[in-house]
C-alpha cells in the first residue's frame, strides 16, 4: 500500500506540472502595437510605379488539394486538378495552399505554356484551431506547426504570426472576419503580418480592413478563392489578385517582384458577379479577358485620380474608419473609365472601390500619409512580456 501510494502521490505531482507547462504554453504574452492612424505631410502611393507599359498578373495563393485526405474539404482534388483548372482561367500565379504543408515545386512543374509560363509561389495555409483563425504563409520556407486549439487571446494570435514571420516571406490574415477569427479589438492590436484576405469565398472583411487601416496598421489587400472543390463552378475564379509586374508578356516574373509588389501594394482584388460565379470556366475566362484593369493611379497635385483601361459603373471613394468620402457614377452614357477625389487635410488613407457595369468590383489598396517621402508606414512593433520570453517555439 505505501508503494502504490508513492507512485500515485508522484504521478499526480508529474500530471500537476505537465498541466502547467501546457498551461504556460498556451499564455504568450504581449504588449499591443501602438493604434496610431497615419500622419505625415507626405502621401505613399502603392501604384506610383504602375504604368501601360507593364502587365497585371493573374493570382490565387488560396486553394486546397487532398493532401490531407477525409481530414479536409479539399479531398476531391488533386494538386493538378487546381493547376489544370487555374491554367485554363488563365491564371499566371497559382497556389495550394494546404494546410500544413508545402507543395512541392516538381508537382507544379511543366504546366503553363512558352507563352504565358506559370510561377510557382510555395504557400500554405496555417491553422487547426476551433475558430477559423488562419493565416496564409506566402514565400513559404518551412511549415510552423505548433497552433491554440481553442478559442484564442490576441496575444497567442501574435505569438503565431511572429513566428509565421520567420519562416517565409510574407504573411496574410485568411479570411479574418469569418467566425470570429479577428475581432476588431485584435486587428487594432496585432502587428507582425503583411497583408489582409478581404476577399475570400466564404466572407468579405471589408469592414475589419478598413479598422485595421484606421489603427495605422499598413496591411496590403489580397483576394482567394478559397477552393476546396474545383469542379464546383462557385469555388473557381470568384475572387482573385492582380499584381503589377514589368516583366514582358511570355517572360517569368521572379517571385522576388511578386512578394515586393504584394508587400508595397501594387496589387488589387477583384470581386466577380454572382452570374460569373456560376459560369463555366470558359465563360468566366471570357468575363476575366475582358474585365477592364487599373491604367493608373496617380496623385496630382492634390487629387488622387484613378483611370482604368475600361468603363466603370461607379467609383467609391472611402477614408478612415471606413467613411465614405465621395460618390463618381458614371456619366450620361452609364459609365465612365475615371474619377479624382481632393485629398483633404484631415484624410489619413482613401481607398478606392470601382463597381464594373456587370457588377463586378475592383478594390485597389490605400493611398497613406506617411512622414518619409515615398516610403510605405511601417507596422508598429510589438514586444513580449518578460515573464513568458522562456517559452518560446
Amino acid at each position: 500500500m505505501g508503494r502504490k501510494h508513492k507512485t500515485g502521490r508522484f504521478l499526480r505531482r508529474a500530471g500537476i506540472v505537465v498541466s502547467l507547462f501546457f498551461l504556460v504554453r498556451q499564455m504568450p504574452l504581449y504588449k499591443p502595437a501602438l493604434e496610431d492612424p497615419f500622419s505625415g505631410q507626405y502621401w505613399y502611393n502603392p501604384y506610383e510605379q504602375v504604368h501601360p507599359g507593364g502587365r497585371w498578373l493573374r493570382a490565387n495563393f488560396h486553394a486546397h488539394s487532398n493532401a490531407w485526405g477525409f481530414f479536409t474539404n479539399g479531398r476531391k482534388n488533386t494538386r493538378e486538378d487546381i493547376v489544370l483548372k487555374y491554367d485554363s482561367l488563365g491564371y499566371d500565379i497559382i497556389g495550394i495552399s494546404d494546410y500544413q504543408h508545402i507543395t512541392d515545386s516538381l508537382a507544379l512543374a511543366g504546366a503553363g505554356t512558352p507563352s504565358a509560363p506559370r510561377l510557382y509561389i510555395p504557400v500554405y495555409e496555417h491553422g487547426f484551431n476551433v475558430l477559423k483563425t488562419h493565416q496564409s504563409s506566402i514565400g513559404a520556407r518551412k511549415v510552423y506547426w505548433n497552433d491554440f486549439i481553442l478559442p484564442q487571446t490576441w496575444s497567442q494570435k501574435q505569438h503565431i504570426l511572429n513566428r509565421l514571420q520567420e519562416r517565409a516571406a510574407l504573411v496574410a490574415l485568411n479570411h479574418p472576419a469569418w467566425m470570429g477569427g479577428y475581432s476588431q479589438r485584435d486587428v487594432r492590436r496585432l502587428s507582425g503580418y503583411h497583408l489582409f484576405e478581404v476577399l475570400n469565398d466564404f466572407w468579405i472583411s471589408e469592414g475589419l480592413w478598413d479598422v485595421a487601416l484606421s489603427s495605422g496598421k499598413p496591411a496590403m489587400l489580397i483576394a482567394g478563392d478559397d477552393a476546396h472543390n474545383v469542379f464546383k463552378p462557385t469555388d473557381l475564379a470568384r475572387d482573385l489578385t492582380m499584381i503589377f509586374s514589368n516583366s514582358l508578356p511570355g517572360t517569368s516574373c521572379p517571385p522576388k517582384t511578386v512578394y515586393r509588389a504584394l508587400e508595397t501594394g501594387a496589387a488589387y482584388g477583384i470581386e466577380v458577379t454572382r452570374r460569373v460565379a456560376r459560369g463555366s470556366v470558359v465563360q468566366k475566362r471570357a468575363c476575366l479577358d475582358a474585365m477592364p484593369v487599373l491604367q493608373s493611379c496617380r496623385i496630382k497635385g492634390d487629387s488622387l485620380v484613378v483611370v482604368l483601361t475600361g468603363r466603370a459603373r461607379q467609383f467609391n471613394f472611402i477614408g478612415q474608419d471606413g467613411a465614405f468620402l465621395k460618390s463618381v457614377p458614371g456619366t450620361a452614357d452609364g459609365a465612365a473609365d475615371s474619377a479624382f477625389y481632393i485629398l483633404q487635410a484631415q484624410d489619413r488613407y482613401v481607398r478606392v472601390k470601382i463597381s464594373l457595369p456587370d457588377s463586378s468590383h475592383l478594390y485597389l489598396n490605400p493611398v497613406m500619409r506617411t512622414a518619409a517621402k515615398n516610403n510605405k508606414p511601417t507596422m508598429p512593433a510589438v514586444q513580449k512580456r518578460r515573464l513568458f520570453t522562456i517559452f518560446d517555439s
